[in-house]
């Protein structure tokens, strides 16, 4: 199967985008910046193939979270 998507993202805090899988599925997907570490979105994919009649969409709430751990760097001591 091919799978194609693009997100677009907005002033770092609207993002916005889509998928589709050739001859069996496509969605859409937004989400906004609440704070710099904390995302909100919602996500929707549709069946378009003969699997539909089982699972024809879905809704999907995201919740995005940005860990920022501390970086342990070590100088090497050939370069300074």
């Amino acid at each position: 199967s091919l799978d194609l998507s693009a997100n677009f993202l907005f002033n770092e805090r609207f993002e916005i985008g889509g998928t589709y899988r050739v001859d069996d599925s496509f969605g859409a997907m937004v989400n906004f910046a609440i704070t710099p570490s904390l995302r909100i979105g919602y996500a929707y994919d549709s069946i378009i193939s003969e699997i539909k009649t089982t699972a024809p969409s879905s809704h999907e709430i995201i919740l995005l979270f940005d860990v920022n751990f501390a970086k342990k760097v070590s100088r090497s001591p050939r370069f300074f």
